[in-house]
């Protein structure tokens, strides 16, 4: 079964350039949603290439809140780092644009859900 599902992904994904064009569109477009996040709220940046990103937040706990505001609004993230720090994005190459699009919107309602309590706090 392994080298006829092999076969078959090759055939299907690797006949042309269609999949690698795609994971570019989309590297690019998640790397745009999270430079805007990065620019829109403080202590916030990037990191990453293609579809492997991450936010990474000054205050570490932040990372931890917004993945865990994530999860109640239907998407999975986790954290990464020495401190973990990053709130890590690794959607499958095969993802829709619809559905990265959402993962994208959540992800930014996460983020201003818990910057936003987090200067109410202060």
């Amino acid at each position: 079964p392994a080298f006829v599902t092999a076969t078959a992904a090759l055939e299907q994904y690797w006949a042309d350039d269609r999949l690698s064009t795609s994971v570019a569109e989309k590297g690019e477009q998640v790397h745009t949603a999270l430079s805007a996040l990065a620019d829109r709220f403080e202590g916030v940046s990037t990191r990453g290439r293609g579809l492997v990103r991450g936010l990474v937040f000054d205050q570490p706990e932040m990372a931890g809140q917004v993945c865990a505001a994530s999860f109640e609004s239907g998407l999975l993230t986790e954290t990464s780092g020495p401190s973990d720090e990053v709130v890590k994005l690794l959607p499958p190459l095969t993802i829709s644009s619809d559905d990265l699009t959402l993962g994208l919107s959540i992800l930014t309602g996460a983020v201003a859900a818990v910057s936003n309590e987090k200067e109410l706090r202060a």
